[in-house]
C-alpha cells in the first residue's frame, strides 16, 4: 500500500509516518517546513500543499491520503486569517482535487472539536457547532464541507477525524496556543513554575499521538472496495474522559503560578467516542495521568 502524509513533518503527521513504515507501507510526506521532523525512510518533499500540480504529482498510484497539513495554532489564524483561509481551505481543496483526478481510495482528513458549540460538556458528532469562534475552527469546517463535496458530488471517499487535545512525543511546547501538557513539561524540565491560565478548572480531553495514529489508519482501512459508502462520515478522536487544567498540573510539579485567563477560552472539551469504537473497533489505551508519571523527556525534544 501507498500513502501520501501531508504534514508529514510535523508533530502528528510524523508519528503517524513512523508507524506506516513499520506496517510496510511505501510514504510520501509533503511538508513546508524543511526543519520538521523528517523520516529517512519516506520520500520526502518540501512544498506548498496549494501548489497543485506538485499535489497531483505526488498523489501518482496512492492509495490513501492523510491530510494534516494545515496552519492549527489558533493564535496566528486570528493575526492572519487570510493565511490560514488560504493554507487550511484551498490546501484542502487542492488536495481533494488530486485524489479525485488520481482515483485514491480514502482521503482521512485531520479536523478539530473546535468546531463544537463550547456550552456543551460532552460532545458527540450530532452536537450543535459553531465555527465562528475563530478563524481556525471555521478554517476546519470549511475543509469538512469540501470533504463532503466531493464525497456527494465526485464519489471520492473522505473520512473526517475531529482531534480533541493532542499530546505526546514531538509536541509543540511554545506560544500562547501550544498544547499545555507540552508547555508543563518544558517548564518542568527548565526548572521553571507552571503557568496556569486562570482558575485551572477547565477540563480538556486529552488524547495521545500514538492513539490518533492508530485511528488514522483504521480510518484509511475502512474503506475495503470500491462499492463502500463515499459518504464523508466525522468521528470524534478524544480519550472519553477530561481532566482539569489544575490537575495535570499536579500531576507534575508542585511548583505553579497562575496567569490571566486567554480571551475566548472554552471551559470543557469531552468526546463521545463510542461511534469510532464501533465502525473501526478503535479504543484509546494510552492513560494520560500513567504516561505523566512516566515523564517522558522525549515530548520537548
Amino acid at each position: 500500500m501507498k500513502a501520501l502524509v501531508t504534514g508529514g513533518a510535523g508533530f502528528i503527521g510524523s508519528n503517524l509516518i513512523e508507524e506506516l513504515i513499520s506496517q510496510d507501507y511505501d510514504v510520501v510526506c509533503l511538508d513546508i517546513n524543511p526543519h520538521g521532523h523528517w523520516n529517512k525512510n519516506t520520500a520526502n518533499y518540501v512544498g506548498d500543499v496549494c501548489n497543485y500540480p506538485l499535489v497531483d504529482s505526488l498523489m501518482k498510484d496512492v492509495d490513501y491520503v492523510f491530510h494534516l497539513a494545515a496552519d492549527v495554532r489558533i493564535q496566528d489564524c486570528i493575526k492572519n486569517p487570510i493565511q490560514c483561509y488560504h493554507n487550511n481551505v484551498i490546501g484542502t481543496a487542492t488536495v481533494l482535487e488530486a485524489a479525485r483526478n488520481n482515483d485514491v481510495r480514502n482521503v482521512v482528513f485531520s479536523s478539530t472539536c473546535a468546531i463544537y458549540e463550547c456550552k456543551w460538556l460532552v460532545q458527540s458528532e450530532g452536537s450543535p457547532e459553531d465555527a465562528s469562534l475563530n478563524p481556525y475552527a471555521s478554517s476546519k469546517k470549511s475543509g469538512e464541507d469540501l470533504c463532503k463535496l466531493y464525497s456527494t458530488s465526485y464519489g471520492l471517499h473522505t473520512t473526517i477525524l475531529r482531534y480533541f487535545n493532542v499530546y505526546g512525543e514531538r509536541q509543540h511546547t511554545s506560544g500562547q496556543y501550544a498544547p499545555v501538557v507540552g508547555v508543563f513539561m518544558k517548564q518542568q524540565d527548565q526548572g521553571l513554575p507552571l503557568t496556569i491560565t486562570g482558575d485551572g478548572s477547565q477540563r480538556r480531553d486529552f488524547i495521545h499521538v500514538n492513539d490518533v495514529v492508530q485511528a488514522n489508519i483504521l480510518a484509511a482501512r475502512s474503506v475495503m472496495s470500491p462499492t463502500d459508502c463515499k459518504t464523508a462520515e466525522i468521528y470524534n478522536v478524544g480519550s472519553g474522559v477530561n481532566y482539569s487544567i489544575k490537575e495535570i498540573a499536579d500531576t507534575i510539579s508542585t511548583e505553579q503560578e497562575y496567569i490571566d485567563k486567554r480571551t475566548g477560552e472554552i471551559q470543557a472539551t469531552q468526546a463521545e467516542i463510542t461511534k469510532i469504537k464501533e465502525f473501526f473497533g478503535w479504543t484509546p489505551k494510552v492513560n494520560l495521568r500513567e504516561w505523566l508519571l512516566d515523564n517522558h523527556k522525549d515530548c520537548i525534544k
